[in-house]
């Protein structure tokens, strides 16, 4: 995802002291969905086999050849090895790494209110405390 330079300085007002040894699933989800341009192409892939894997559940074996031909799925060691622990413990230390590597890049959307993170980084609404800060000039 890209945002703008205009953007990005309104959310670094905002940014809050980045915390590694807490990194939750949620943040961790939000960091590789929001932040994905910071993924290297092996979690990329690993992403991608995880998803294609998932899909495959209950299907036919002809199935997965051609999610394999596709490129959907990878039989590359260094990747499986990636997920080797699952998907979950995966996306937390791609996100730490994320995290570690572009700290001055990565913005934390926490509400105002009750501190935890938003659904988005432009959100303006707690989905936990609905609280708004759409009118608000912090």
């Amino acid at each position: 995802m890209f945002f703008d330079t205009d953007f990005v300085l309104y959310l670094c007002k905002f940014k809050k002291e980045l915390n590694l040894s807490n990194m939750d699933n949620e943040t961790a989800k939000y960091i590789t969905d929001y932040f994905s341009v910071f993924l290297t192409e092996q979690e990329k892939i690993a992403i991608k086999h995880t998803i294609s894997t998932s899909k495959l559940e209950n299907s036919a074996k002809n199935m997965a050849d051609i999610f394999k031909r596709n490129g959907w799925t990878t039989e590359d060691k260094e990747v499986l090895d990636l997920l080797k622990n699952g998907y979950d413990e995966f996306e937390i230390r791609a996100a730490t790494r994320i995290l570690s590597e572009n700290s001055d890049k990565i913005f934390l959307n926490n509400c105002p209110k009750c501190d935890k993170l938003a659904r988005t980084p432009k959100a303006k609404q707690c989905r936990h405390c609905a609280y708004n800060w759409h009118k608000t000039n912090e």
